[in-house]
This record gives C-alpha cells, sequence and structure tokens, in this order.
C-alpha cells in the first residue's frame, strides 16, 4: 500500500508541475521539495543545487532558487542564502517575493542599508503593497536614514491604500516611522497601544522596548522582550536588546549575563550579524575581557566591511580596544 501510495504521489506531482510550468519535471526539484517538507533541509539544499546546476533554464527555476535560500536560511548558511536571492532578483525582476525574502533576511542580519535599496529597486519594478511598505519603511527606520529618505517612505505609505486593522505589521512600521521623523509623543502612544494588545505584532512589543530601553525603564522594557522571546526564541534583535538591557548602569547591571545573550546573538546569526556581534563586544568590554571585546570589533567591522555605508561605532570602538591593548604591553 505504501509503494501504491508513493506512485500517486509521484504522478500527482509530475501532473501538477506540467500543469504549472509547462515544461518536463525536474526530478531533483520534485525530491527537494519533499526533502524541504519533511524539514530535511540540508538534504533538499544539495537537491535543489543539482537541479540548478543540471536545468539552468528550466521555468521553474525560481521557485528552486527560492527554496534554497530558505533552507540555506533554516541552515545559517546566510551568506549563500543571501547570494541565492540576489540572483533570483536578477535573473527574475518581476519576482516580488525574491525582493520580499532577501530584504528580511538583510533586515534580520541587521544590514539595513542594504535592505533599504533591496526595496527601492523593488517598488521602481513592482506596484508596492502593504508587505512592500512594511519592509521599506522598517528598513528606512532602521537605518537610521535622513529627513529626505524619512519623506520617500512617507509618500510611498501615502500609494498604498489598506485597512489599517487588517495589517498590523504596516502600521507598527507607520509608527516606527513617524518616531524617527520626529512626531514623539502620538507616535509612541500608537506602538505602546499595539504593543499592549493580547496578540499584539511581535514587531511592535519589540519596537515598543526598544524605546523603553532609551528610556531608561529597564523593567518594563524586558516585560516586553521576554513575551517576544516566548514567541521567538532565537531572534537575534530580541537576544541584543535584552543584552542591552542588562548593560545600563543601575540595579540591573550584569555584564556577564549580557555576554551570554549577545553571544546567543551572535550564534543565530552565524556570526554575520552587525548589531549582535558590536553588542558582544560591548558586552565584553563591560565584563572586563578586552581581549575577547577586541575581537568581537574586528568581527563586526569585517562584517561591516561588505556592506554599503560606513559604521563608525565599530570602528571606534575597535581604535578605543586596540588603544586599550597598546597600553597593556606597554605596563
Amino acid at each position: 500500500m505504501k509503494l501504491l501510495s508513493n506512485i500517486k504521489s509521484g504522478l500527482s506531482s509530475y501532473f501538477d508541475w506540467v500543469a504549472r510550468w509547462r515544461s518536463i519535471p525536474v526530478k531533483a526539484w520534485i525530491d527537494g521539495a519533499q526533502l524541504y517538507q519533511r524539514g530535511d533541509f540540508e538534504k533538499a539544499a544539495e537537491s535543489y543545487k543539482r537541479g540548478l546546476k543540471s536545468h539552468p533554464n528550466n521555468p521553474a527555476r525560481v521557485n528552486a532558487l527560492l527554496d534554497l535560500s530558505h533552507c540555506l536560511f533554516r541552515l545559517r548558511r546566510f551568506e549563500e542564502a543571501e547570494n541565492y536571492l540576489k540572483q533570483t532578483i536578477s535573473h527574475f525582476p518581476k519576482t516580488r517575493e525574491g525582493y520580499v525574502r532577501l530584504a528580511r533576511l538583510q533586515l534580520w542580519l541587521g544590514y539595513a542599508i542594504e535592505a533599504l535599496w533591496t526595496m527601492r529597486i523593488c517598488v521602481q519594478r513592482i506596484a508596492p503593497d502593504p508587505e512592500i511598505a512594511t519592509l521599506f519603511i522598517t528598513a528606512v527606520v532602521e537605518s537610521k536614514a535622513d529627513a529626505a529618505v524619512i519623506s520617500e517612505a512617507r509618500s510611498l505609505l501615502s500609494r498604498v491604500h489598506y485597512d489599517a486593522g487588517g495589517f498590523p505589521r504596516l502600521e507598527v512600521a507607520r509608527a516606527r516611522l513617524e518616531l524617527a521623523g520626529g512626531d514623539f509623543e502620538s507616535s509612541r502612544e500608537d506602538l505602546a497601544k499595539l504593543a499592549a494588545q493580547d496578540r499584539g505584532p511581535f514587531e511592535a512589543v519589540v519596537s515598543f522596548a526598544e524605546v523603553l530601553i532609551s528610556e531608561g525603564k529597564l523593567a518594563y522594557a524586558r516585560h516586553h522582550l521576554h513575551r517576544a522571546l516566548s514567541a521567538a526564541p532565537e531572534h537575534p534583535r530580541v537576544l541584543r536588546l535584552l543584552a542591552r538591557s542588562y548593560l545600563t548602569e543601575g540595579a540591573f547591571y550584569e555584564p556577564d549575563y549580557a555576554v551570554q545573550l549577545a553571544l546567543k546573538a551572535c550564534q543565530v546569526t552565524g556570526w554575520r550579524g552587525l548589531h549582535e556581534t558590536y553588542t558582544l563586544a560591548q558586552a565584553y568590554v563591560a565584563s572586563g575581557d578586552k581581549v575577547a571585546a577586541l575581537l568581537a570589533a574586528m568581527s563586526a567591522k569585517k562584517v561591516a566591511g561588505r556592506l554599503i555605508g560606513g559604521y563608525p561605532d565599530i570602528e571606534s570602538l575597535e581604535r578605543f580596544l586596540q588603544g586599550e591593548a597598546s597600553e597593556s604591553q606597554a605596563q
């Protein structure tokens, strides 16, 4: 019976493929899809790569590239995942999903300026919708863009028609944009309301926690961050913000715990998270381990070196640590 079931499943996959792609099925990609659904991402990635090599012009290649990039993301092979997504938008410039996934990955790793460029290209080629607008605005906010770019994001938002209740993530992005644009009181209140909802948007909870940390309201910030952590235990931004909350002088100051949290954040980004490695360097400084801090700062600088734009905070920290190391050697 199992053999018969497998044959029926194979025939169904075959006919579904022909109906959708009007081409001969690629067995490696069908196998890859089945492995993908079972969660065997390592073997699925190998199958997708074999098919891409043997069938470079097959019309289903776009889906293979997208699925392969997701497998690599789950395996924490982020640079490979990013490269395949860049291939996707290069070869299939009208494929919306390629831009969306690439920007999400770049934001996950803290590459906000790169995400902004990705979404700029996207809105030039594809009509913006609420999800595209959300990613564009998030990249604007997280890249700490200037007033002209904030104005560009507001213009994009005005062109997207949506029901606020149906797209809470866009409402979060809008509130963050207004906060970045200087409208502090009302936008903070909007963000607080979204974060306080029983099942409020994840982004609202984390973004409001970041505001609370900047205001020194650490206990309240941690309450929200632990809510976010229960929903996404390995989200690097949540782990990084928690680490930051333990680096603030006062009753909550625990640099050793900050090191543990920042270290985990670096691990879940495969040591390619820009802000995570920088936070780890700061945590090591606070805990008194200057050598480890210098190594973490150099790692952050290496990541920053391949990105658009400068990251002066990392360079200044590295100079400070190198100066400290020189003084220690001279003593």
